[in-house]
Protein backbone atom coordinates (compact mmCIF):
# COMPACT_ATOMS: atom_id res chain seq x y z
CA UNK A 1 0.00 0.00 0.00
CA UNK A 2 2.80 2.25 1.23
CA UNK A 3 4.26 1.90 -2.86
CA UNK A 4 0.70 3.27 -4.32
CA UNK A 5 0.55 5.70 -2.03
CA UNK A 6 4.04 7.01 -2.78
CA UNK A 7 3.35 6.60 -6.43
CA UNK A 8 0.32 8.73 -6.36
CA UNK A 9 2.97 11.35 -4.82
CA UNK A 10 4.80 11.29 -7.35
CA UNK A 11 2.14 11.86 -10.15
CA UNK A 12 0.53 14.61 -8.02
CA UNK A 13 4.84 16.20 -7.87
CA UNK A 14 4.96 16.23 -11.74
CA UNK A 15 1.23 17.28 -12.24
CA UNK A 16 2.59 20.50 -10.27
CA UNK A 17 5.31 20.70 -12.63
CA UNK A 18 3.36 20.71 -15.55
CA UNK A 19 0.73 23.49 -14.39
CA UNK A 20 3.79 25.29 -13.23
CA UNK A 21 5.72 25.06 -16.91
CA UNK A 22 8.77 23.32 -15.40
CA UNK A 23 8.05 19.69 -16.60
CA UNK A 24 10.71 18.35 -18.47
CA UNK A 25 11.90 14.94 -19.63
CA UNK A 26 14.21 13.92 -17.52
CA UNK A 27 11.42 14.65 -14.70
CA UNK A 28 9.36 11.50 -16.52
CA UNK A 29 13.30 9.88 -17.10
CA UNK A 30 13.87 9.52 -13.85
CA UNK A 31 10.46 8.28 -12.73
CA UNK A 32 10.53 5.49 -15.08
CA UNK A 33 13.78 4.53 -14.30
CA UNK A 34 13.14 4.26 -10.38
CA UNK A 35 10.29 2.48 -11.56
CA UNK A 36 12.06 -0.18 -13.75
CA UNK A 37 14.73 -0.51 -10.95
CA UNK A 38 12.39 -1.75 -9.18
CA UNK A 39 10.85 -4.40 -11.01
CA UNK A 40 14.06 -5.04 -11.67
CA UNK A 41 14.72 -6.06 -8.16
CA UNK A 42 11.68 -7.35 -7.15
CA UNK A 43 11.94 -9.69 -10.34
CA UNK A 44 15.61 -11.06 -9.07
CA UNK A 45 14.16 -11.61 -5.79
CA UNK A 46 11.08 -13.77 -6.93
CA UNK A 47 13.71 -15.76 -9.36
CA UNK A 48 16.13 -16.03 -6.23
CA UNK A 49 13.18 -17.47 -4.24
CA UNK A 50 11.57 -19.94 -6.54
CA UNK A 51 15.39 -20.96 -7.28
CA UNK A 52 15.69 -21.82 -3.15
CA UNK A 53 12.69 -23.29 -2.75
CA UNK A 54 13.25 -25.76 -5.54
CA UNK A 55 16.53 -26.23 -5.32
CA UNK A 56 16.64 -29.87 -3.59
CA UNK A 57 13.16 -30.75 -5.05
CA UNK A 58 13.56 -32.79 -8.16
CA UNK A 59 11.32 -32.07 -11.38
CA UNK A 60 8.40 -33.79 -12.38
CA UNK A 61 9.14 -35.71 -15.25
CA UNK A 62 6.19 -38.44 -16.42
CA UNK A 63 9.05 -40.68 -17.15
CA UNK A 64 10.19 -41.18 -13.54
CA UNK A 65 6.78 -41.94 -12.03
CA UNK A 66 6.65 -44.69 -9.28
Amino acid sequence: MNDIIEFIDELKELHVLYKTGDLRDFDFARKIQKYEEQVRRYEEAMESDFNSFFKDTPFYSPTHEV
